[in-house]
């Protein structure tokens, strides 16, 4: 496993840093101290390990945002504000995987990539099922809302308007999202 992570790791930073047509797998194999027999060994071409690249960061993200849940002892209302935060940290935090995950666009439709889709949607939702429960929210469809939340972190992320700072962009998004969940008086 060791071998395939250096070459998922080098392989996302050259994806990131050079358009697709110009990463070479022997850069990719080169740089991961393998030969190009072992990366074939992984990965049947370019195509499939960009697709293990996204794949694999897209885990990341879905895992972190298990993980803050997890550990939250908080109210459903800080809890969508930290699942924002750390979905503008996985997007902007880094521009290996801003690059990696904003080209997702067109990302497969398989049956594990829906399962890890569901798997974000229904943390988030169930964050909002929360919110309700305890009265804080009102939501007639949560499992859509946490589609919405994904989507506009997503695309505020890649269309960023310029001169706008990452935490301001973060903190707009965390309150449209909690004044639209929140019950109006």
């Amino acid at each position: 496993m060791d071998k395939q992570n250096r070459i998922l790791d080098t392989a996302s930073e050259l994806f990131a840093t050079r358009p697709f047509h110009k990463v070479l797998l022997s850069d990719v194999a080169r740089l991961a101290s393998v030969g190009k027999g072992t990366l074939y060994l992984y990965f049947k071409s370019k195509d499939d390990l960009y697709i293990a690249v996204l794949f694999r960061e897209f885990t990341i993200l879905v895992d972190k945002l298990r993980e803050t849940i997890a550990k939250m002892e908080i109210p459903p209302d800080e809890q969508i504000a930290a699942i924002i935060s750390e979905l503008f940290h996985h997007m902007i935090g880094s521009k290996s995987k801003f690059e990696i995950l904003g080209a997702v666009i067109a990302c497969p439709k398989s049956e594990e990539w829906r399962e890890l889709r569901t798997e974000m949607w229904t943390i988030i939702e169930t964050v909002i099922l929360r919110g309700v429960e305890h009265g804080m929210f009102k939501d007639k469809n949560p499992r859509l809302s946490a589609q919405y939340i994904t989507g506009l972190v997503r695309s505020i992320s890649l269309f960023r308007p310029e001169g706008v700072e990452a935490k301001e962009l973060c903190r707009h998004a965390q309150d449209f999202v909690l004044n639209g969940l929140r019950e109006s008086n």
